[in-house]
């Protein structure tokens, strides 16, 4: 008897990675990082620069990983930092549906107590 169609499991991986992201420089822990999600067909959701440079010779880079292997299912958005932080806030929405249950719900029969028949 068949099971249906088996299903993957989803992976999610998100993080302050400190890797270095960008068109202009990726640091080995970027190529690492890079390299991993490759390797297991994950991608990477964050695509703006999250790290603010504090100095004028740095460049913006993508510190901040969300690698997932069902990227339709989630919504990124980056917002300011807050306080002094030198991080943009990383916003990920996933809606979430109920499991639906496997076996059909049983009929279940309600008895009233106070007019039932005692006595029969």
């Amino acid at each position: 008897m068949g099971r249906g169609p088996q299903m993957s499991p989803e992976i999610s991986i998100l993080g302050d990675f400190n890797v270095h992201l960008s068109s202009l420089f990726t640091d080995h822990p970027g190529e690492l990082a890079f390299n991993f999600a490759i390797l297991h067909d994950l991608e990477q959701l964050v695509q703006h620069p999250t790290h603010i440079p504090d100095r004028l010779e740095d460049t913006p880079n993508i510190l901040d990983l969300f690698l997932t292997s069902n990227p339709s299912a989630y919504a990124v958005t980056l917002s300011s930092p807050l306080g002094s932080s030198d991080h943009n806030i990383i916003s990920v929405s996933c809606p979430i549906a109920p499991v639906p249950p496997q076996d059909p719900p049983k009929q279940r029969c309600l008895l009233r107590f106070a007019s039932a028949s005692w006595g029969t």
